[in-house]
């Protein structure tokens, strides 16, 4: 599913690009964060509608290397597992965003994504994002 920069995201890449600024100084994990409604763009942390059913935690995303192309593309370059939830959601899982923090609402929203179809797992089910289905460009 493809997704787009957070208006933060966007300031980041153009500062890099440019040569104005380095937003983050060395190679980090980053996290996805599971979403029950759409985020504003300039969301913060603390204002994000994520997931709070039991059992669910942000979890941390690998990346393929950028292509080298017009527009280039990155995917997760693993399945990226969400629980088993220990109860059931109240409702449901319609977007994800890359976050800074593994837990917590300090840090940054860099990028989201609106998911095909809805989630909603009940106790004892887990949530999975396959191989390659979360998609960044930058043309």
């Amino acid at each position: 599913m493809p997704g787009g920069p957070t208006a933060l995201g966007a300031q980041l890449q153009l500062d890099y690009i440019t040569g104005r600024a380095l937003g983050y100084t060395a190679a980090r994990n980053v996290y996805l964060a599971l979403l029950t409604s759409a985020p504003l763009d300039n969301a913060g942390l603390s204002s994000l509608p994520e997931v709070t059913t039991a059992g669910y935690s942000r979890q941390q995303i690998t990346w393929t290397p950028a292509t080298l192309a017009k527009p280039s593309q990155s995917s997760n370059a693993g399945v990226v597992t969400f629980g088993p939830v220990s109860a059931d959601m109240s409702t449901p899982v319609t977007h994800a965003a890359l976050v800074t923090p593994q837990v917590g609402t300090t840090g940054d929203v860099l990028y989201t994504w609106a998911l095909d179809v809805s989630q909603q797992a009940v106790n004892g089910q887990a949530l999975q994002i396959a191989i390659g289905k979360l998609t960044m460009s930058q043309s």
